[in-house]
């Protein structure tokens, strides 16, 4: 479900307004933008229900970035071989943003890194850095930032994420952001179309240790290799 335009909210326009999901306490409750769009950086901020004891290994922020607004282009639901928990839902992914890293047994991987689809691979390839990410301890939120001109300088934008939770233990909670639909920012007109979740997230596959990375598509143990 999708609203009219929202009012900022100090420094903040609302894209998203997530369910309490429950299964992890620190699953995402709002999903903002960054109200100022003259600056060239778009920062996002994901809001929790509950306090992060430690943000660098318990979460990883991904936001994903349609700027043709065509489903058709980018990383999307019906991308051949990819796991669906590792693919938006009604958006077709050109750029992805991550704040946090991948865990694997080798260690954390992709930490704070930008991503730009691949069609030739269907895949995901490294450009660049996150902006100012911020994951304190014992806080409420994370966020990072991306240049405009990193996605083109698009006048529109739809957006869709992936909260993981609990990213460093044996299981994972992977909390979509909204849970269908995505938001969408109008860079020329400095507004956002808010979308609404209406249901809880996922829980994805608890106990059994399988990690799906956000990156290849396929377990992170594979990708460790």
């Amino acid at each position: 479900m999708s609203g009219s335009s929202p009012q900022p909210i100090g420094d903040w326009l609302l894209l998203v307004d997530d369910p309490d999901d429950g299964a992890v306490g620190y699953n995402g409750h709002y999903l903002y933008v960054d109200a100022d769009f003259t600056d060239d950086t778009l920062e996002f901020k994901v809001e929790t229900w509950a306090t992060i004891p430690n943000a660098a290994d318990s979460v990883l922020l991904a936001v994903y970035f349609d700027t043709d607004q065509n489903s058709a282009t980018g990383l999307s639901s019906s991308t051949p071989d990819w796991a669906a928990d590792a693919k938006p839902q009604s958006i077709g992914a050109d750029y992805m943003m991550f704040v946090g890293s991948e865990p694997t047994d080798v260690g954390p991987i992709h930490t704070n890194v930008i991503f730009q689809w691949n069609a030739t691979d269907n895949s995901w390839d490294s450009i660049g850095t996150t902006l100012s990410p911020y994951q304190p301890a014992n806080a409420d939120s994370v966020r990072g930032g991306i240049s405009e001109a990193t996605l083109g300088n698009p006048s529109v934008i739809d957006v869709e994420a992936i909260f993981i939770c609990e990213v460093a233990g044996s299981n994972e909670y992977r909390d979509r952001i909204p849970n269908s639909g995505h938001a969408t920012i109008d860079l020329e007109s400095g507004s956002a179309t808010q979308a609404f979740s209406q249901a809880a997230g996922v829980a994805v596959d608890e106990g059994s240790g399988r990690k799906v990375s956000l990156i290849t598509g396929k377990e992170l143990i594979e990708e460790a290799r």
